[in-house]
């Protein structure tokens, strides 16, 4: 028979929970605010008193909330980890209490709360009379509060909890008090928390980080009427402290978003400078979107890297374009700003203060219901890597421009669960779809901003009109003919030397663009050869062993390999087949296109059977091209997705268009071929940069109209993504 014993807890772990799980006194002091609204307070008087003599410092935390009964001051609240205000059914399932008087849900997790008292300091005093609220069935009143005819004193002395002593010999006791002449209540409930014997001193700093802290606790969207934290430290220290409700007004970018629980988002989104009306403004209210599909390439990336199979992720992925997302409605608010000297002076006239209150209020912070999920937007806290995203490409803003607030629902919330550290959510798949999501939405609002951020600078600060190198060097040379030269061997000489620039540029933008694509091309080539290797494995190691099926992947390995070939081979201007080379790049994603079930349909003319083009560099764009249509075709969600391919000739030169039906492009082709712009959080933007300027040697690029399509004799099912290749140059 085995031994058994219970768990004997030392009084010293009570010491531990204070210090280990409150981080800092500004927590602490969180805390104790939030037991307060969970209580139906109304306000909560943070006072501290003497608090540059250490000796004699004190700490008053007092509200009006509803307060501590005797039964509860036995039952729960020196009970560590009690679910009172949290319960759980039978199945696991919170059961939301909502409170009597403010209908609020209950913001304390986990029961340990009440001891971040100790680390402000080692004596607590606390006081309360409670009340009982009773539920009205008179349709004027919903609730009366009836206060009791007692008050309770508690104190305790957190240094009688040492390690030689167990908890359960450590006695803690209280008064209960019914003169009503010495009640510190006397004509209302509520709790009184006094705290002496500091732990640490404090200071300005101290302070004035407490103040910002403060102001944060509370959501925007709380009505200070029925919920506000008063902070007092007799000096002052709190003097002049910045308040960032001043600066959101002038903002030049403001973005609201709504997401629902299907993952519909709409947006209100408006860009001016208060000082510059001359630029005007540009406004969107209610755009409308479905973001459920743009997580599906982030899902399935990040299951690729953690090796899933092939067909788990396409289960995860089909049963996730079923489900609702798992935490119900978020709003998210951004105010950002540019912080350089030339864009400030059009919306500010003290860039001083503006940057002081970004230093002190930037980042996105979080809240549930009215009160804050720490430790989101705390500074250092830049949980969503805007800094990281600005360093990898510049189309990101740092994380120090924006104030933003991102509410949810506690009780639809519950799914998100704090940490008990009080260090954001605990990283279930609650979290990381929450994560996902509030990331696509601030994706699209760099966008919109990157729009207005681009046409501002260049009002600001007109780009000089560039021309084609060829344009210069053809300009170079009549100003040389119209100049009168007395030698004309020096002329002569002038003219060969344009020659030379002429050629060597040519030369250095093939030398550059030919890495550029073959960069590209390969990589997707190499990443299907990575993906393969498991599966030849499979296959060599199946007992009994198919040679059928080693044949297969044999031969499917070597096209790969024959796709990174063929971007590797120097070609030159010869000329190459177009049905082959277009047949060579959908077979480099032969894998990608069966496993997202997208069909390939080419529509080859015979008249049309041979260009003049660098293969590597053909190869390159339609490959590009298709990449980005499996890309946006993996975001939506229907039957029958695929990738139309028609050849013909145009005004006599060839022609080559490609259509899928996706959901087509949202931005006009200025910005489409701008370097660096994209629409995919992670992408880098070069493609159809380099597609265009491929192009600008053989013909041109164009973005076709769902009105063009019908012309060409496209069928209809394909009207989305639609791009034209013209062949009218060195032909």
């Amino acid at each position: 028979m085995g031994n058994t014993k219970h768990f004997k807890p030392k009084a010293h772990i009570l010491k531990l929970l204070g210090e280990e799980l409150i981080k800092s006194p500004i927590m602490a002091i969180y805390e104790l605010a939030k037991n307060s609204y969970d209580a139906d307070s109304s306000f909560v008087n943070v006072n501290f008193s003497d608090i540059q003599d250490i000796q004699n410092a004190t700490v008053k935390i007092e509200d009006n909330g509803t307060g501590l009964t005797s039964e509860v001051i036995e039952n729960v609240w020196l009970e560590p980890g009690t679910d009172h205000r949290k319960p759980i059914d039978a199945y696991g399932n919170r059961i939301i209490n909502r409170s009597p008087i403010y209908n609020r849900v209950p913001m304390g997790e986990k029961g340990v709360g009440r001891f971040a008292v100790h680390k402000l300091g080692n004596q607590i005093k606390l006081i309360t009379r409670p009340a009982n609220i009773i539920k009205c069935l008179d349709e004027k009143e919903e609730w009366k509060k009836y206060v009791l005819n007692y008050e309770i004193t508690l104190t305790i002395d957190w240094k009688a909890f040492s390690q030689s002593k167990y908890l359960e010999d450590i006695p803690i006791s209280w008064e209960t008090n019914r003169d009503k002449s010495k009640f510190h209540f006397k004509e209302d409930s509520g709790t009184l928390i006094e705290v002496t014997s500091l732990k640490e001193p404090w200071t300005r700093r101290m302070a004035r980080s407490l103040k910002r802290n403060v102001v944060s606790m509370l959501s925007p969207k709380n009505d200070i009427n029925k919920f506000k934290i008063n902070l007092n430290f007799g000096n002052q220290w709190l003097d002049g402290f910045p308040d960032a409700k001043q600066i959101l007004d002038i903002a030049p970018y403001k973005y609201t978003a709504l997401l629902d629980e299907d993952y519909n988002l709409t947006v209100d989104y408006s860009f001016s400078l208060v000082l510059n009306n001359e630029f005007g403004r540009r406004e969107i209210q209610d755009k409308k979107d479905n973001i459920r599909g743009l997580l599906t390439p982030v899902f399935r990336r990040e299951l690729e890297e953690e090796n899933y199979l092939e067909e788990d992720i396409e289960k995860f992925i089909t049963e996730f374009q079923k489900q609702k997302n798992p935490f119900g409605n978020i709003l998210i608010e951004i105010y950002s700003y540019d912080l350089d000297s030339d864009t400030l002076r059009n919306y500010t006239y003290d860039s001083k203060t503006l940057k002081n209150i970004l230093n002190q209020h930037s980042g996105i912070k979080v809240f549930k219901d009215d009160m804050r999920v720490f430790n989101y937007g705390e500074p250092g806290n830049d949980w969503l890597e805007l800094d990281i995203k600005r360093v990898q490409s510049k189309k990101w803003f740092s994380n120090n421009q924006n104030i933003g607030f991102v509410y949810l629902d506690s009780e639809n919330s519950t799914s998100l669960i704090e940490k008990t550290n009080r260090e954001g959510f605990i990283d279930n798949e609650a979290y990381k779809i929450f994560y996902k999501c509030v990331l696509e939405v601030v994706n699209d609002f760099r966008i919109e901003r990157n729009t207005d951020r681009n046409k501002w600078l260049d009002y600001i600060k007109p780009a000089p009109k560039s021309r084609k190198f060829e344009d210069q060097t053809s300009l170079f040379n009549e100003l040389i003919d119209s100049t009168d030269f007395s030698d004309e061997e020096k002329k002569q000489k002038l003219k060969n030397e344009a020659q030379i620039l002429q050629k060597d540029f040519e030369e250095k933008k093939d030398t550059l663009l030919i890495p550029a694509g073959v960069g590209m091309t390969a990589s997707v080539a190499l990443h299907e050869i990575e993906k393969l290797v498991p599966r030849i494995k499979e296959v060599v190691n199946a007992v009994p062993f198919s040679p059928a099926l080693g044949n297969e992947k044999v031969n499917e390995l070597d096209d790969y390999v024959q796709g990174i070939l063929s971007v590797l081979r120097k070609g030159g201007n010869k000329p190459i087949k177009i049905q082959e080379s277009i047949e060579k790049s959908i077979s480099n994603y032969s894998y990608k296109l069966k496993t997202r079930k997208i069909e390939t349909i080419t529509d080859f003319d015979n008249n049309v059977d041979i260009i003049k083009c660098d293969k590597r560099y053909f190869i390159t764009m339609i490959m590009n091209i298709i990449d980005n249509s499996i890309y946006w075709l993996d975001t939506i969600y229907k039957n029958e997705k695929g990738i139309y391919f028609k050849t013909y000739l145009e005004n006599g030169f060839p022609t080559i268009t490609i259509v899928d039906n996706g959901p087509g492009f949202k931005d006009g082709i200025t910005d489409l071929v701008r370097p660096f712009f994209s629409r995919k959080d992670d992408g880098i933007g070069i493609g159809l940069y380099l597609i265009d300027t491929i192009m600008m040697k053989y013909g041109k690029l164009e973005i076709l109209e769902n009105s063009e399509l019908e012309d060409i004799e496209i069928p209809s099912k394909y009207r989305g993504a639609a791009i034209k290749l013209t062949f009218n140059k060195n032909q």
